[in-house]
């Protein structure tokens, strides 16, 4: 018998930016947020693992790993459209949600107020 899937938490979503917002100034507001917030909170892998400027992608973490613990990041940066597409998943013991809408909300704060910084 097989063991059965288990879903991993995750919390997503796509806010809306000046076009044509430069993907280096994206990264380094996603990198400035995810540091403050893995000094304030463990849960928090603010490790950038991944870094594709040209695709527009950051990931933290490992972040396509199923069975790990913490807020990991995907975020793909669409400069033409002006889009940020967030993908947050959060996984505890057992795949239990660490609260991964409020940790999204809570990136997002603070990523928004740098972005929006001239």
């Amino acid at each position: 018998m097989s063991e059965p899937a288990h879903a991993v938490p995750e919390a997503s979503a796509t806010l809306h930016i000046a076009p044509q917002t430069p993907t280096p100034k994206v990264f380094e507001c996603a990198r400035q947020r995810l540091a403050q917030l893995g000094e304030d909170d463990a849960l928090w892998d603010h490790k950038v693992t991944r870094e594709d400027v040209p695709d527009g992608v950051l990931e933290t973490g490992n972040f396509p790993e199923d069975n790990i613990s913490g807020f990991r990041l995907h975020l793909q940066h669409d400069a033409a459209a002006g889009k940020v597409a967030l993908r947050l998943r959060g996984a505890g013991a057992y795949y239990v949600d660490q609260g991964v809408q409020a940790g999204l909300k809570t990136f997002e704060e603070g990523f928004t107020h740098c972005l929006a910084a001239p």
